[in-house]
């Protein structure tokens, strides 16, 4: 006996990993945004030069 006639588990398969994939992938550039905000908001910022004339 074969089975029941319904979804194909290969397709059904298939599909989820791609959409794992695609989660994993806005899982990565979501965290490398989100080191990005913290490196620029708690990096040192560049004070101004107080022997610069200003213009």
């Amino acid at each position: 006996m074969l089975g029941p006639w319904g979804y194909s588990r290969f397709g059904v398969s298939t599909v989820l990993g791609l959409l794992a994939f695609v989660v994993f992938i806005a899982a990565i550039i979501g965290l490398a945004a989100a080191l990005t905000w913290v490196v620029v908001r708690f990096s040192p910022s560049k004070k101004p030069d107080a022997t610069a004339p200003k213009s």
